[in-house]
């Protein structure tokens, strides 16, 4: 037992003799690299998280500047052009100018020329139109169905027998031979005839008679700035001839 506590006695200042030769750092190399290494990832951890911080920093920053930039271009775009300043146009005056109207119906044409020269002698445009127009006569009374002249004239001496002796004959292409027994401005006194005839025996008809005719027109043109003139004369107007406004016809 003496032995054994004499050898760790010995052990003991061995010990302490080899640790007073070495200094401790250089016995403990290894020692003290391994917590170094371990500080080292420890930095590195560290630096990692701050790089990251950055990088979310950065893309927060960047989505605010996004945001920005929507909320800009939207006012801008809710914002109304302001209206374009009105131009002051210099326009010519292109109104027509003319007063137009027609005088008529002139059933002669001698007469509707001496009235354009009225006119056109006070500087006013005229032309001379014309047009076919009906016009009524009256009505007749009158026995068809004769095939010849000669048919037709035996109507009319039985007739003249019965004291109707107002009478000729009319060829029309549609009815040749019709014996006329006069054309009458009332259709009543027509009708008063057709019924004696007829009372007489005989096939009486009546048929309303229009002829056409020429009449004539003066289209006359002048200026809206002058005095609007009116020169036909009170004969023209019993005839029935007027000074009618009508549109200007285009130039």
């Amino acid at each position: 037992m003496k032995v054994f506590f004499a050898l760790l006695l010995i052990a003991n200042i061995a010990f302490a003799v080899f640790q007073w030769l070495l200094p401790f750092e250089q016995l403990f190399v290894q020692s003290r690299k391994a917590p170094a290494a371990e500080e080292l990832q420890l930095l590195s951890e560290a630096n990692t998280e701050i790089v990251s911080a950055v990088e979310v920093v950065a893309e927060v920053e960047a989505k605010a500047e996004t945001s920005t930039d929507i909320e800009a271009a939207s006012e801008a775009e809710s914002v109304e052009p302001a209206p374009p300043e009105p131009e002051t146009l210099v326009t010519e005056d292109d109104s027509d100018k003319r007063v137009c109207y027609t005088i008529g119906p002139i059933k002669d044409k001698a007469r509707a020329i001496e009235v354009s020269g009225r006119y056109s002698g006070k500087q006013v445009t005229t032309t001379l139109k014309s047009s076919l127009e009906k016009q009524y006569m009256g009505v007749m009374v009158y026995i068809g169905g004769h095939k010849t002249r000669t048919d037709a004239l035996k109507t009319a001496d039985a007739l003249s027998a019965q004291g109707v002796r107002d009478h000729f004959i009319i060829n029309r292409q549609d009815q040749p031979n019709l014996l006329s027994l006069g054309v009458f401005g009332l259709k009543k006194n027509a009708d008063g005839l057709k019924a004696r005839v007829q009372r007489l025996g005989f096939s009486a008809e009546t048929e309303a008679r229009y002829r056409e005719r020429t009449i004539f027109w003066v289209y006359a043109e002048q200026s809206s700035e002058d005095e609007l003139l009116h020169l036909l004369k009170e004969a023209e107007f019993g005839d029935g001839i007027s000074q009618i406004p009508t549109q200007c016809l285009p130039t």
